[in-house]
């Protein structure tokens, strides 16, 4: 009888062990991204975006966009656009706070449809400053057209 009460006592323990280090290392996680989260975006918007900029890319290139974030949101969306699954772009999001967002590829929001459509959170609000996103041409096929 003591045997069993005694490994009772022990998988309790150990199970409470487990749920106490769950919760550390969401609040060590929620602490390394600065309290950001992102999502799929559902259709467009989600909150203030980059400007529409149209652009190509070929194979093994990198283009760079920014967006000036100079009020208090709570979202971002960032939507990459080039409508051919085919193709294969790359998207890296650099905020102005120093967090590095991705890479993320075409399935990141979900779709396979050419097309990165995320948002991304912070209910602390989004850092203020310049964004960087950069677009890589991970496996394209001639000249790909995209908008960001």
């Amino acid at each position: 009888m003591l045997k069993k009460i005694g490994i009772a006592t022990i998988l309790l323990l150990f199970s409470a062990t487990l749920a106490l280090a769950a919760v550390s290392e969401e609040q060590v996680n929620i602490a390394k991204t600065g309290g950001y989260t992102v999502e799929p975006a559902n259709g467009t918007g989600g909150g203030p975006g980059i400007d529409t900029v149209y652009a190509t890319i070929t194979q093994g290139q990198t283009n760079w966009h920014t967006k000036e974030v100079t009020t208090f949101i709570t979202t971002l969306n960032v939507d990459l656009n080039w409508g051919t699954p085919s193709n294969s772009l790359r998207l890296t999001i650099y905020s102005p706070d120093g967090y590095v967002f991705g890479p993320y590829f075409d399935n990141a929001d979900g779709v396979i449809n050419g097309r990165i459509n995320l948002n991304i959170n912070n209910p602390n609000g989004i850092a203020r400053g310049t964004w960087y996103y950069e677009v890589y041409g991970y496996s394209v096929s001639g000249t790909e057209d995209y908008y960001i």
